[in-house]
């Protein structure tokens, strides 16, 4: 069981704050690696809640093996977005610092964990319309840079 979990039982389902290593996981044959969420349906990039005591990288590369089987090398630091808020299903209440990364080396194949009901490959022409309102700025920040580098701008 994670800190955020054993922290609920303290808290309830009041605010809390969490600092959380997310990835735009991208192929360049296959676009970006997303999952479908179990809890609200809605697509996302993999990551996560950082533990107490482990660094963002850890905690990205922990995450992401968790929830795709990946296994991740190489993060760049892409964006950090502050006071990122969500109400879950349950109605747990957190506000994130999301420190988002572009991971393009990893090993394996991916395979879904309970978190995600299915992970795919979206081209970034083709991305699914559900996803988490929390990510579309830096998911849509990330395409139009890499189109712009596709096109030489």
């Amino acid at each position: 069981m994670g800190y955020i979990s054993e922290l609920r039982k303290f808290v309830g389902h009041r605010p809390i704050m969490v600092t959380a290593a997310m990835c735009i996981l991208f192929d360049e044959d296959k676009g970006l690696l997303m999952e479908e969420r179990s809890d609200n349906g809605m697509w996302c990039v993999p990551g996560g809640a950082i533990e107490l005591g482990e660094a963002l990288e850890q905690a990205l590369a922990r995450e992401v093996r968790e929830e795709t089987s990946l296994k991740i090398s190489s993060p760049q630091l892409f964006d950090v977005q502050a006071s990122v808020h969500m109400v879950y299903p349950n109605q747990d209440e957190v506000y994130y610092t999301d420190v988002v990364y572009i991971v393009e080396n990893f090993t394996g194949e991916p395979k879904p964990d309970a978190e995600s009901t299915e992970l795919r490959w979206f081209r970034i022409d083709e991305l699914p319309e559900s996803i988490m309102p929390t990510q579309i700025g830096y998911i849509k920040r990330f395409i139009s840079e890499r189109k712009g580098a596709a096109d030489g701008i």
